[in-house]
């Protein structure tokens, strides 16, 4: 049996980390901790493609009906009987 894998979401630890990191990275500047926060969560999100847009079927094109021609109006040569 194959089995599917599906992307991983981030733990709290792993954002939490990420985060720290940036915060020093960065000087430790205060009042920014949820900008740290979403920045990293954002980076290790993972990252999933939207499925290709699909076109839509194209309908089959209508065939009017076959016109008779004039020559299929009239009638044929009559046949000729034996008297």
């Amino acid at each position: 049996m194959q089995e599917t894998t599906q992307p991983q979401h981030p733990t709290h630890d792993d954002i939490a980390l990420l985060a720290y990191q940036l915060w020093e990275k960065n000087g430790r500047p205060a009042g920014q901790e949820v900008e740290f926060w979403l920045q990293a969560e954002q980076s290790l999100r993972p990252v999933i493609k939207p499925p290709a847009p699909v076109a839509p079927p194209v309908p089959p094109r209508a065939v009017p009906p076959r016109r008779k021609s004039t020559r299929e109006k009239l009638p044929g040569p009559k046949a000729k009987r034996n008297l």
